[in-house]
């Protein structure tokens, strides 16, 4: 889902109707804990269970945007967690694959982006060959590795890759 109002930027995130009825899905496990109070094994696991759905939907809408891509001269790309966001230029970006596997009988897809440690070089020009100048094929070792999912985004992952790649960011996809 496109959050944003600016063309020049694109949001993504979990739905808020996502969060919302996660959280009150978590109020009625609660609930439903304290109403079957005389089967202790029961009420426990309808009690964690609601927490955990709470906690699920108070993250969904306090994380918000998960990713958002401000388009310019170089674009920016920020991902937002429960410490704080962080921003990548293309030049700390090392890879963005899009995934597509099978998963109890369907496609699923997964984006992975491979971002650089604050205190690591910025990715030297490809020559074509797939080399970027550190002499090992795959990620380097001082990248961090983020993954998302439709999910997370609360779109088609194609149609975030399509803003990324139209932003300037190099990005490898198996479809």
């Amino acid at each position: 889902m496109d959050n944003s109002g600016d063309s020049s930027t694109h949001a993504w995130s979990t739905p808020v109707g996502a969060g919302v009825a996660g959280c009150l899905g978590g109020v009625i496990l609660l609930g439903g804990a304290v109403l079957v109070s005389n089967d202790p094994g029961g009420s426990v696991l309808m009690g964690i269970a609601g927490i955990l759905l709470v906690g699920l939907g108070v993250y969904t809408l306090v994380v918000r945007p998960r990713l958002e891509l401000a388009a310019g001269y170089p674009a920016t790309l920020t991902v937002r967690g429960l410490t704080g966001r962080r921003s990548y230029t293309p030049d700390r970006v090392e890879r963005i694959r899009l995934l597509s596997m099978r998963r109890v009988g369907r496609r699923v897809g997964q984006l992975e982006i491979d971002v650089l440690d604050d205190d690591a070089e910025p990715v030297r020009p490809n020559d074509g060959t797939g080399n970027d100048g550190t002499g090992k094929d795959g990620p380097r070792d001082d990248t961090r590795l983020l993954v998302f999912s439709r999910w997370d985004l609360g779109t088609d992952l194609i149609s975030v890759v399509d803003e990324l790649r139209a932003a300037g960011f190099h990005v490898d996809d198996d479809r």
